[in-house]
């Protein structure tokens, strides 16, 4: 007897070896990279000064009025738990001691302009004295002209008009208590004396401005320095021959360099990556290390 029966065959289907494991990872490496860089931007803010965060701070608080006013908000950003002090003073609440010396310069300056301009009968030699505040500190300069000058042709012997105003800025560098350092120059043209160079007579001018301000009282011991520089630092390059190339420099530097300057965010951005990144804070590659990986390719 025939079986007739039908037979049934069922395809199973089955799936490979690895789970579904979804996005999940994606989220984890979001996370990652997250992390990453909130802690290259606090690296980065550590490293700045406290004028600078305050202004980025400014910046965020306002961005609209940050431009035209200062930032809405004078608070330092702090890192950690104690605040940051405010500026121009330092951890234990007294004064910067850099804006405290720029105050004392600023001060300083303003004497020495208010005691050179209080001599009416020299008015056409006043023009050749020049005051200024620098990023290297407080700067008098002496420079001569085509027929007035500090010193007599071709000599250090100061005259006695250019020894008056000596004589009355010497008190006010004296209270300053600031030690100094003096440089003498010259023009191009070659000094005509028989042994005797442009490197003698700018030396020598240079020593004749610190005893004229010995003798109206400054000690010895403010004097840091006496240098000639001969023709090698010309006022004007363009214009070597030119009588303002000889002069005399009186410089008072800042002594406490103030590591970052402020800026605005604007412009901070603008700088390459390479300066405010990893690189920057040594742990990453430098942009030596990148050009040596491209030749290498």
């Amino acid at each position: 007897m025939a079986d007739h029966s039908q037979i049934i065959i069922k395809k199973k289907k089955v799936h490979g070896g690895h789970g579904h494991h979804g996005g999940s990872w994606k989220v984890a490496y979001a996370d990652f990279v997250t992390a990453m860089m909130a802690f290259f931007m606090v690296m980065w803010i550590m490293g700045l000064s406290d004028d600078t965060r305050t202004k980025i701070q400014g910046y965020f608080n306002d961005p609209m009025a940050f431009n035209k006013t200062q930032p809405a908000s004078k608070t330092v950003i702090s890192i950690g738990a104690a605040p940051n002090p405010r500026k121009g003073q330092n951890q234990a609440g007294g004064e910067n001691p850099l804006e405290a010396e720029k105050s004392k310069v600023t001060e300083t300056e303003r004497k020495l302009t208010a005691a050179i301009h209080g001599i009416p009968d020299l008015k056409d030699l006043l023009k050749q004295v020049e005051v200024t505040v620098t990023s290297e500190g407080l700067v008098i300069e002496f420079r001569e002209a085509m027929n007035s000058g500090f010193f007599e042709s071709g000599s250090s012997i100061i005259r006695p008009e250019a020894k008056k105003i000596i004589a009355k800025i010497a008190p006010i560098l004296k209270s300053s208590r600031t030690r100094m350092a003096i440089g003498g120059y010259t023009d191009a043209e070659p000094y005509s004396g028989k042994g005797f160079t442009n490197w003698d007579l700018s030396l020598e001018r240079a020593a004749a401005v610190r005893r004229a301000l010995n003798e109206g009282g400054v000690p010895n011991g403010q004097f840091s320095r006496i240098e000639g520089f001969a023709d090698t630092e010309l006022l004007h390059p363009e214009k070597p021959l030119d009588p303002s190339n000889r002069r005399v420099t009186i410089l008072l530097p800042f002594q406490h360099q103030g590591g970052d300057t402020a800026t605005n965010p604007a412009e901070d951005a603008s700088k390459p990556v390479d300066k405010v990144g990893p690189s920057a804070l040594g742990i990453g590659p430098t942009a030596k290390d990148l050009a040596k990986t491209k030749k290498k390719k």
